[in-house]
């Protein structure tokens, strides 16, 4: 028994924890030429820039369409070229506020991540195909994002090193038109001078402007608002729902990484997107006391205070995933949890509330993230949702948006179901 207690602490350890920051359900399409900075580039911004050019509206920060400095009718010219889908370039803000400008068309490009979920966007969007390397914990046999079910595709892909360690001349060999990075302090866009390079990263609070950023760049726009559509859609079936319970009935929550060490755990600050899936999921947060959106080192005392009714932790893909057919693994992590005396008296033990999550693919990201939230707002409220059928929904996901011949109750991304 210790022996496997090890393997599988081994195994979770390679669930890697990277803060994203908290995002707002309206936002401004992050594209040069969205002139009134709403959702999309259409006449409206065309028409805000002619009062701009006449001094009859403000200029704003992506009022300057060909970010040269000045707006003018080359501008308009340049939302024009847009709207119609033939422009020769974009200029797109990235994450880092730095303004990137792409030659396009955009048709292969190099993949810098350590999570599944912008590959997922651009799956979902129909500009997948373009890939023509990805970073090694996608290709390696036993890596922590590889899956032969779910990301086949990825398996013959060109590996271009770790997230820490790239090889920049195998991609300087490639030639990408892009590389796209969720991971932009690690990536030094000078080994790479001829190639543009573009940190946006995809997850619950910006899963939507980032699917659209992505149609403009790959020119899939009509097929990223078709996908945001059906995003919104299920974020209204739990917002719903959600709004029906007050909140002095809201259950406090734990969420965090499993770790069989039993002296120290992790809490996402409150600003981290794992605090974010939980409040949209309708609970209340254990650590909205920390400010930030990193991820804090406490002891069990710290946990069992606080008495949280339910418990989520998130596993590797040797225990869940689109590969695991069975609860071995994740029956070992459930039993270990709950019989550790020091937690035998909080709620969500004495309850049988301690459910665990797959990390790569469900955790967070755009739809699949939305989908693990939903899958927070079952446990917590079985009879409120007791009309929705989770897997039903990750199905058409799948099916739909990921073009997969995968039968999701065939594996386990979730654990008790």
């Amino acid at each position: 028994m210790n022996t496997l207690r090890n393997l599988l602490f081994l195994i979770m350890l390679t669930a890697f924890v990277f803060p994203l920051a908290v995002g707002v359900d309206s936002f401004a399409l992050q594209i040069c030429g969205n002139a009134n900075m709403d959702e999309t580039i259409n006449d409206e911004d065309v028409s805000y820039t002619e009062k701009i050019i006449n001094g009859e509206a403000e200029k704003t920060i992506l009022s300057d369409a060909n970010n040269d400095g000045s707006v003018d009718e080359k501008d308009i010219e340049q939302i024009n070229r847009i709207i119609a889908g033939d422009e020769e370039f974009l200029v797109v803000r990235e994450d880092l506020g730095d303004f990137v400008k792409i030659v396009e068309p955009v048709k292969t490009f190099v993949y810098h991540g350590h999570n599944t979920y912008v590959y997922e966007t651009l799956r979902s969007i129909g500009a997948a195909d373009g890939i023509v390397g990805i970073t090694d914990s996608f290709v390696t046999p036993g890596g922590s994002r590889i899956s032969k079910a779910y990301l086949p595709e990825l398996l013959s892909v060109t590996n271009v090193g770790s997230l820490q360690a790239i090889n920049y001349e195998v991609i300087n060999n490639i030639k990408p038109d892009i590389v796209l990075t969720d991971a932009r302090e690690y990536y030094d866009p000078t080994k790479t001078p001829d190639i543009p390079v573009l940190a946006l990263d995809v997850n619950v609070t910006n899963g939507k402007e980032a699917s659209l950023r992505y149609g403009y760049i790959f020119g899939k726009v009509a097929e990223a608002e078709e996908y945001v559509n059906w995003y919104t859609d299920i974020e209204n079936k739990i917002a719903e729902r959600i709004n029906k319970v007050a909140d002095s009935e809201k259950p406090l929550m734990y969420i965090s990484n499993y770790n069989f060490d039993e002296t120290t755990f992790q809490v996402p600050a409150r600003d981290n997107y794992r605090a974010v899936m939980v409040r949209n999921a309708g609970a209340e947060y254990i650590g909205d006391e920390m400010k930030g959106s990193g991820i804090q080192n406490v002891d069990a005392e710290w946990v069992i205070a606080r008495n949280p009714q339910v418990i989520a932790f998130s596993v590797s893909n040797l225990v869940l995933g689109y590969d695991i057919h069975d609860t071995t693994n994740a029956t070992v992590a459930i039993d270990d949890f709950l019989q550790r005396p020091a937690f035998a008296d909080i709620d969500a033990v004495k309850n049988n509330k301690v459910y665990l999550i797959s990390h790569p693919y469900i955790l967070c990201g755009g739809a699949s993230g939305l989908i693990g939230t939903l899958y927070y707002s079952k446990w917590l409220y079985p009879d409120l949702f007791d009309d929705i059928d989770v897997q039903e929904i990750q199905q058409e996901y799948v099916s739909r948006f990921q073009h997969l011949d995968l039968n999701v109750k065939d594996s386990i991304s979730a654990y008790p179901q």
